[in-house]
């Protein structure tokens, strides 16, 4: 070959080498860089985004919780028991029952789950995985009660929080009602720790620049990401104000600040306090306001 040829064909190679890495390494640092704004865009959601993301965890909770109640409650063990005509029977039945409420306790970790008459008596209870055999004849004061017999049949009832006299904690309850032949012959019950929700909310997020509430339709706050909140009895106390500090933010109570954000059941919006703005959005789940403040 004649050599000022094989010299550009040289020259050429070496150049289209050169072009070929150097397309490559565009595009390596082209996805570099775009992943690395999509990791720091995964890290820092937008308020919205956050609480929406919360609300869907809450629901899920809640959600899991009606399935699960539900679903013992269709146990054929509760229909013999009630239309059982012999005190034997009903006795064996019984052991039958608190076995399907240890069960669930295994697999839920119930802090308390009870079958309740019309009454208001006890017929079982366990309490964590053990079986009560104080029995209480005086639970109709209780907040679930009514709601409870005034369900149809494979529905549940979610209650405000409350201190169980049981599990001597703050707690979230369900109950749904047992039917037999079209008549309700009691309600079965169950209650979650609030702790639960907690942890399941203020997971992944820390510090004061954002930070994630859960308001009661009362004011307090019940879960906050900020800091951890006990739950645990304190004497005989029962009130609110005992164990949680109302809602404020930028001298806003969280109805004040749910009116500035639009007023329906979910919103967000950038809010400026002095020289600095916040990116803030809110969702109702249950009753339950939860509140996202990012810091921008």
């Amino acid at each position: 070959m004649d050599e000022p040829i094989a010299d550009r064909l040289h020259l050429a190679r070496i150049v289209g080498e050169r072009v070929v890495r150097s397309t490559i390494q565009s595009l390596v640092l082209g996805l570099v860089m775009l992943l690395a704004c999509t990791g720091a865009q995964a890290a820092e959601p937008t308020a919205e985004a956050l609480v929406a993301k919360k609300a869907a965890i809450l629901e899920l909770l809640h959600s899991k919780a009606r399935k699960a109640l539900v679903t013992a409650a269709q146990d054929a063990k509760y229909r013999d028991y009630f239309t059982s005509g012999s005190d034997s029977e009903r006795a064996r039945l019984k052991n039958h029952i608190d076995a399907i409420s240890l069960e669930v306790q295994s697999h839920f970790h119930v802090e308390e789950m009870c079958l309740i008459d019309p009454a208001g008596a006890e017929i079982s209870r366990i309490v964590g995985n053990a079986i009560a055999h104080d029995l209480d004849l005086g639970e109709s004061d209780n907040v679930f009660f009514r709601p409870g017999f005034a369900l149809r049949a494979r529905t549940v009832y979610v209650s405000p929080i409350y201190i169980s006299s049981d599990a001597s904690k703050w707690v979230v309850a369900y109950v749904t009602p047992i039917v037999v032949a079209g008549e309700t012959k009691a309600i079965l019950h169950y209650e979650h720790s609030l702790a639960a929700y907690q942890a399941a909310l203020n997971k992944g997020i820390g510090g004061d620049e954002s930070f994630i509430v859960a308001v009661h339709p009362d004011g307090w706050i019940i879960s906050d990401s900020r800091a951890p909140i006990d739950i645990e009895a304190k004497g005989e106390s029962e009130a609110p104000a005992d164990y949680f500090a109302p809602f404020t933010w930028a001298d806003m109570t969280a109805d004040e600040l749910k009116a500035r954000l639009g007023g329906r059941a979910s919103g967000s919006g950038v809010i400026a306090i002095g020289s600095e703005t916040y990116d803030v959005a809110y969702r109702t789940v249950e009753q339950w306001m939860l509140i996202v403040v990012n810091q921008r």
